[in-house]
């Protein structure tokens, strides 16, 4: 068996690019993750691994949670700035006279009359959110947005939404500088006491374009029955003449999108 390395109960997986990794590279040790086969015909070559458990929760899943949003933030703003699109970091506040509790339990619910505002306004447009806690504790956001709206419109409307009147709106001029922007603000985030148990990226569907073309589609995924042993089922492949691998989480997502130049 090629690059079997340590037992599974030692190890976990599940993909990043290369952009999210390190030489420390933080690794999931959490329980009951499945095993997962990943199998790719053409190449003839068959991939066990256990996915990481992608929780917040988690001290190794949530750096890397963060390094992959802020590759997606980058190739994202890359996209939209490519498309002639405006960029903005634009930070909203709640309203200063609720108490902690409600900034956090209202904030989305005003958000959402804020955000159909804004999209009537502009034409349509996209976001990603983090939120923060402020020094009082109440809630405030971060987004980068398509909105392309000034400050004094976000300040006037999301007043009459519900929210405060402090806010802010300047457009980003690289991908390089989104980046360091979400950066900033996920970094904070992973050590708030305030945000368990809260969502620490919020995006619309459109902010995120999906990347085609890198070779994941060739490959199917199954997972492991309980009862299957390991060995038995890496035997199987072996005998029709598969490349067998058993990889850490940090290396699958570079070894699945290979073009095969190298088996």
């Amino acid at each position: 068996m090629e690059r079997q390395q340590q037992p599974f109960s030692d190890r976990a997986a599940g993909g990043l690019s290369v952009i999210e990794q390190n030489d420390a590279q933080p690794v999931c040790n959490a329980p009951r993750r499945p095993l997962l086969r990943a199998l790719n015909h053409e190449r003839r070559v068959v991939i066990y691994f256990k996915p990481r458990c992608k929780s917040w929760k988690c001290p190794a899943c949530a750096e890397l949670n963060k390094r992959a949003w802020i590759a997606r933030i980058y190739d994202a703003t890359a996209y939209h700035l490519a498309q002639g699109a405006s960029v903005a970091f634009t930070t909203l506040t709640t309203h200063e006279k609720l108490s902690v509790e409600q900034s956090w339990r209202l904030f989305y619910r005003q958000w959402e009359r804020l955000k159909q505002r804004a999209r009537r306004k502009a034409g349509g447009g996209e976001y990603v959110m983090i939120p923060e806690a402020h020094q009082s504790g109440k809630m405030h956001v971060h987004m980068l947005d398509t909105f392309a709206l000034p400050t004094r419109w976000w300040k006037d409307n999301a007043r009459a939404c519900g929210l405060g009147f402090m806010a802010e709106s300047e457009f980003a001029e690289t991908p390089g500088g989104a980046a360091r922007y979400a950066a900033k603000y996920l970094g904070k985030s992973l050590n708030e006491e305030k945000l368990k148990g809260i969502r620490r990226v919020r995006k619309s569907k459109g902010f995120l374009k999906p990347q085609s073309g890198d070779g994941l589609e060739n490959w199917t995924y199954v997972r492991l029955p309980d009862d299957v042993p390991l060995a038995l089922d890496v035997e199987h492949f072996e005998r029709q003449g598969y490349t067998v691998e058993i990889l850490q989480h940090f290396e699958v997502y570079e070894r699945l999108t290979e073009r095969g130049a190298n088996e």
